[in-house]
C-alpha cells in the first residue's frame, strides 16, 4: 500500500472522497506482475465494465520479430510500469490498465514476444531499475529529456505538453509561464516537470520577479490532494492526465489555458539495449496499422497521435532532441 496523506478538515465531503478514490490506485505492491503479453489472434477484448484489454488481435510480423534479440525469444520482457497516473498507466482493480499497457500489449503482439508488467508505485525508482537490469524496458510515461538519455534509451510513442491546475476559487491565472511567478507549484518526484518549473522560476529571477517554490510528491494522489488542500498553489503534469484527473474524479480544481511546451514522451530502455531497434519497429507498426490510433481514441486523447510512423524515433543521444 503506497503512502497516505491525512485529509484536512477544511475538505468538503465530495472533495474528500474524489481525492482519496484517485490515491487508491497507487496502493498496490510495487512487486505485483501480471502477464501482458498474448498472441492470441481474437479480436480487442475491452468491456463495458472493465478498462482492461486482454488482445488486439494483432499477429508477430516477421520483419518486426526479426529484430528480436535472441535472449528475448523463450522469456517475458520486463516491464516498469507507474501505476498511479491516469490515462497513461493506473490500476483497475488490481490490474494495470491505461495507455500504456495497452500500447506495449500491441507492440508485444506484432513483436511475437511476451512482456511482464510489473506494477510500480514510485516513478523515480524506474530508470534505476532499468539501470540495474532489474526491469528490460519502462513504460512509464517518460519525458524524453537530455539528463536522462545520460542513463536510458527512448522509443518515442507521442509528444505532450505540460498544464497547470489551481484550486477552484483560488483566484489564481495561469496565462503564461510568468504567471507562475512567485506561486508554490507541486510536482510527481523524478519527473521531467521539476526541470520545467525550474526553468520557469529562473525566467522569474531574470525579470526580477519572485522565484517558483518547487514542491515534490512520492506519487500523483498526494500531488493532486497538496493543490486541492491548499498546501500547493497550482500542481502541473502532462495535459491529457490532468484533464483526465478533474473530469474522472470531479476534483475540486480548475484546469489553467495555458500549455506549457510539448515534449516527447517514450518507452524507456536500458542504455544500448539491443531491444531498441525491435521495439522502434514494433511501434512504427502500430502507428501504420491503426491499432495507435484505437488505443489513444479508447482513452480519449487521440489529438495527441502522431500524424505518422516516421515520428517514431529510437533516441540514444541528446543530439537527436530538437534544438539539441
Amino acid at each position: 500500500m503506497s503512502r497516505r496523506t491525512t485529509l484536512q478538515a477544511t475538505f468538503t465531503a465530495a472533495a474528500v472522497a474524489a481525492v482519496a478514490a484517485l490515491g487508491l490506485s497507487a496502493c498496490s505492491d510495487p512487486g505485483t506482475a501480471s502477464n501482458a503479453g498474448s498472441n492470441s489472434s481474437a479480436s480487442a477484448a475491452s468491456s463495458k465494465a472493465s478498462n482492461v484489454t486482454t488482445t488486439w488481435g494483432l499477429k508477430p510480423v516477421d520483419s518486426v520479430a526479426s529484430l528480436v534479440p535472441a535472449e528475448f525469444k523463450d522469456k517475458a520482457i520486463q516491464n516498469g510500469i507507474y501505476n498511479d497516473f491516469a490515462p497513461q498507466d493506473f490500476e483497475e482493480n488490481g490490474q494495470l490498465v491505461g495507455i500504456q499497457p495497452d500500447i506495449v500489449l500491441a507492440l508485444s503482439e506484432v513483436m511475437g514476444v511476451k512482456v511482464n508488467n510489473v506494477s510500480v508505485g514510485t516513478f523515480d525508482s524506474l530508470i534505476p531499475g532499468l539501470s540495474s537490469g532489474r526491469y528490460d524496458i519502462s513504460s512509464a510515461d517518460f519525458g524524453v529529456t537530455k539528463p536522462r538519455l545520460g542513463q536510458v534509451d527512448f522509443v518515442s510513442e507521442f509528444a505532450v505538453g505540460t498544464s497547470f491546475a489551481t484550486k477552484n476559487g483560488s483566484g489564481i491565472t495561469i496565462d503564461s509561464a510568468s504567471d507562475l511567478c512567485g506561486h508554490t507549484v507541486g510536482v510527481l518526484s523524478g519527473s521531467y516537470f521539476i526541470d520545467q518549473v525550474n526553468q520557469a522560476s529562473a525566467d522569474c529571477a531574470k525579470a526580477g520577479k519572485p522565484a517558483v517554490t518547487l514542491q515534490t510528491y512520492p506519487d500523483d494522489g498526494a500531488r493532486l490532494l497538496a493543490v486541492a488542500n491548499g498546501r500547493s498553489e497550482a500542481t502541473a503534469t502532462t495535459t491529457d492526465a490532468m484533464a483526465y484527473a478533474i473530469k474522472s474524479q470531479s476534483l475540486p480544481l480548475t484546469l489553467q489555458k495555458f500549455v506549457y511546451k510539448p515534449l516527447e514522451l517514450g518507452i524507456a530502455l536500458k542504455k544500448g539495449s539491443t531491444l531498441g531497434p525491435a521495439m522502434q519497429a514494433a511501434m512504427k507498426e502500430i502507428v501504420t496499422d491503426g491499432t495507435y490510433a484505437k488505443i489513444l481514441a479508447k482513452w480519449g486523447v487521440s489529438d495527441i497521435a502522431y500524424p505518422s510512423a516516421d515520428k517514431v524515433t529510437l533516441y540514444k543521444d541528446a543530439s537527436q532532441l530538437p534544438n539539441s
